[in-house]
C-alpha cells in the first residue's frame, strides 16, 4: 500500500484498506493491527481505528481487541452489491430527466470525465467519474436516495480505473448514452443506460477477480 503523507481522515485510510481487501493485496483471514497499518501508512493509529470499525460495519473485517481480520469479499457478495446500486443509480438518473435545471452540472460533470479520459489521467478519471455520479444523484432531487447511494459508494467504491484502465474507453460510450438520454428527458432510456452501465462493470470487475485467483 502506499504512503500517505497526510494525516487523512477516517473514511481516507478505510478506502485504501477496503481498496486493498478489494484487489487481494491483504487476504482472506488475514491479521491486520492498528500498529502495522499505521507504520505501513506513516500516519497515527487513530484514523486507523476508526477505519477498522468502518471496514466493520461493511463486513470487510472482523474486530477482536485491537486486532483486525479480513473477511474479505465473495463474488456473491458484489453481484448484491452491484444489483442493488444498478437498481438505485437507475432509479436515480429516471429521477434526473425531470430536473432540467441540474442538467447542465451533468452536462459539464461529463466534460471533465472526457478531458481525464483522453490525457489517460486514471487518477482524474476516477474523480470526475464519481462526480458524473453524485451529480446525476443529486439531480433525482431525492435526498433520502442520494443518501442512499452515498452509504452503498462508500461501502464498495469503484475501482475498475484503476484495475482495469482498459475500461475507460467503455464507460465513455457508455456516459454518454446515460447522459444524453437524461437531457432527453427520456426516463425509460436513463434508467437502462444506468442499469447497464453498471452491470457491464460488474462483469469486468468479477472477470479480473478471476486472474487473481
Amino acid at each position: 500500500m502506499e504512503q500517505i503523507s497526510l494525516l487523512p481522515a477516517r473514511d481516507q485510510v478505510a478506502a485504501v484498506l477496503r481498496k486493498a481487501i478489494f484487489t487481494g493485496e491483504l487476504s482472506l483471514g488475514q491479521e491486520l493491527t492498528q500498529e502495522d497499518i499505521a507504520k505501513q501508512l506513516g500516519i497515527s493509529r487513530m484514523p486507523v481505528r476508526e477505519a477498522f470499525q468502518i471496514l466493520q460495519r461493511d463486513g470487510l473485517l472482523v474486530l477482536k481487541n485491537r486486532r483486525a481480520f479480513v473477511q474479505g469479499l465473495t463474488d456473491e457478495d458484489i453481484v448484491d452489491h452491484y444489483e442493488i446500486r444498478g437498481m438505485l443509480e437507475g432509479e436515480a438518473a429516471a429521477r434526473a430527466t425531470a430536473h432540467t435545471d441540474a442538467h447542465p452540472d451533468i452536462v459539464i460533470a461529463q466534460k471533465n470525465v472526457e478531458r481525464a479520459a483522453s490525457a489517460r489521467d486514471v487518477s482524474g478519471y476516477s474523480l470526475a467519474n464519481e462526480a458524473l455520479h453524485r451529480a446525476i444523484w443529486a439531480a433525482s432531487g431525492s435526498s433520502r436516495l442520494e443518501n442512499l447511494l452515498n452509504q452503498l459508494w462508500n461501502g464498495l467504491p469503484p475501482h475498475l480505473p484503476e484495475l482495469l484502465p482498459e475500461q475507460i474507453d467503455r464507460s465513455i460510450v457508455e456516459h454518454e448514452t446515460l447522459v444524453a438520454a437524461i437531457c432527453s428527458g427520456n426516463a425509460d432510456a436513463a434508467r437502462s443506460a444506468m442499469a447497464s452501465h453498471i452491470r457491464r462493470s460488474l462483469e469486468d470487475l468479477l472477470t479480473h477477480r478471476k486472474t487473481l485467483e
